[in-house]
């Protein structure tokens, strides 16, 4: 791992691909959860 820390284009790559995936699984779980699958609670109003 010391070797992957001294290179700087390792360390950006590795960390932007951590990002990446951590942004995708927030987007599949916004979808899955979706805003609207559930009906607005004010609506009868």
């Amino acid at each position: 791992m010391k070797v992957i820390k001294d290179h700087p284009k390792a360390s950006f790559a590795i960390r932007t691909l951590l990002y990446f995936l951590v942004l995708m699984l927030l987007i599949y779980l916004y979808g899955y959860f979706g805003v609207g699958q559930a009906p607005f609670i004010y609506n009868e109003f």
